[in-house]
């Protein structure tokens, strides 16, 4: 009887453990996505031209429907990435240059015609590679102006050719998670929204598109404790068989 509840608990964990992978594309609440910076090229006379891998923002200043090169904006690492599961506040979003100890949760402050912003969430991320993640609660705060919303009024840009979002038809509030489902890999996450008409930042109906990538970071695996509490089972089922030895056969 004891032996038989010893395989019940392993193949407990042992079917636990397959049900966790076949989740893997799932984002859990606690996961980390690092924000890779964005890195520039320039043009022949050193003012930036393009982003051509790493993370940005990019504004649609002229109306075109497009995001070209000059119109994307450095986004780097903040203080914490982006936390599945957490809500953030905006860190320094003032006028003028970034000053000298200005910090962020999910990205860095980055620079915005000429004035300081930072990114965050009022409504925590979260999500898997199925659904997309939920970026309802994606909100910039920029030049002195607490918050503009920017997780809904999703649109279509013209040149996905070049921004890697070909084929893919972008929603209110979901960002397009790119993820093999193994944590330590890489991932890119992508979105469109745009400014509410009437926005205190005179920003109303101005289209942005947000680029992420970086890596997943790797939680605590349950796949290990679930291991572990299956090991005192192993090794009790070991010190059982040699205690009792081979069976012999008793003559009739």
């Amino acid at each position: 009887m004891k032996l038989s509840y010893g395989y019940a608990a392993l193949l407990a964990a042992i079917s636990a453990s397959a049900c966790l992978d076949t989740q893997a594309a799932a984002l859990n609440n606690g996961n980390v996505l690092s924000i890779a910076t964005g890195v520039y090229t320039y043009d022949v006379d050193g003012y930036p031209a393009n982003i051509t891998s790493g993370s940005y923002y990019g504004v649609d200043t002229n109306g075109n429907n497009k995001i070209e090169g000059v119109e994307k904006t450095q986004l780097a690492q903040g203080t914490t990435g982006l936390v599945i599961g957490v809500t953030s506040t905006p860190g320094a979003y003032h006028s003028g240059a970034i000053e000298p100890g200005d910090t962020n949760a999910v990205t860095a402050p980055d620079l915005f015609f000429s004035n300081t912003g930072s990114w965050y969430f009022d409504i925590a991320p979260t999500g898997s590679t199925e659904s997309g993640l939920n970026m309802l609660g994606w909100d910039w705060a920029w030049n002195g102006l607490y918050s503009t919303g920017l997780g809904g009024l999703a649109w279509q840009p013209g040149n996905c050719v070049e921004l890697g979002c070909s084929g893919y038809t972008f929603q209110n509030g979901v960002g397009r998670l790119q993820w093999d489902g193994v944590y330590g890999h890489a991932y890119t996450l992508d979105t469109t929204s745009s400014v509410p008409n009437g926005d205190p930042s005179g920003l109303g109906g101005v289209r942005f598109y947000t680029h992420l990538e970086g890596v997943v970071a790797v939680p605590e695996p349950a796949q290990i404790w679930l291991f572990a509490a299956a090991l005192p089972i192993l090794f009790g089922l070991a010190r059982k068989r040699k205690t009792l030895g081979t069976p012999t056969k008793r003559n009739p």
